[in-house]
């Protein structure tokens, strides 16, 4: 099961970047890199926050299983967020690099907005049912 995952997780992460790498086709490769980096990063901090406000309530049977279901929930998902919002936002900034206009900017980057806080919404209440359903599976284990 694990190599599975590890092979998702890659695949996330190749996604990610192969999208947002396409959307920066004007900007030099370095700093293509830089806009990947930072987003992976700005992702990854959002889906442990995400993560920490999920968890609140819940009694872990030890500091080393909430360690492993944290680090399991976070690998997966931080390519899935970054997904939502990073090629958009790298499309845009592509376009304010090079100096183009953009139109409506701010509608763009409200629409944007709003579908992450939506997004966001729904996979905090996601990350409680994982973690609970990972309780309910072991205590099913230990009787």
């Amino acid at each position: 099961m694990i190599p599975l995952i590890i092979i998702v997780v890659f695949a996330l992460f190749f996604v990610l970047i192969g999208f947002t790498w396409y959307r920066l086709d004007m900007l030099e490769n370095v700093e293509k890199i830089l806009v990947c980096a930072g987003g992976i990063i700005v992702s990854l901090i959002i889906t442990n926050i995400l993560l920490s406000i999920s968890s609140k309530g819940i009694n872990y049977q030890s500091e080393e299983v909430r360690l492993q279901i944290s680090k399991m929930i976070v690998l997966v998902f931080t390519p899935i967020n970054g997904i939502t919002y990073m090629p958009y936002l790298s499309g845009i900034i592509n376009k304010i690099r090079i100096g183009e206009n953009i139109e409506d900017l701010d509608k763009k980057i409200l629409r944007i907005a709003i579908i992450v806080i939506i997004v966001f919404f729904i996979e905090v209440l996601y990350f409680k049912k994982i973690q609970l359903g990972i309780f309910d599976i072991a205590n099913n284990l230990k009787h």
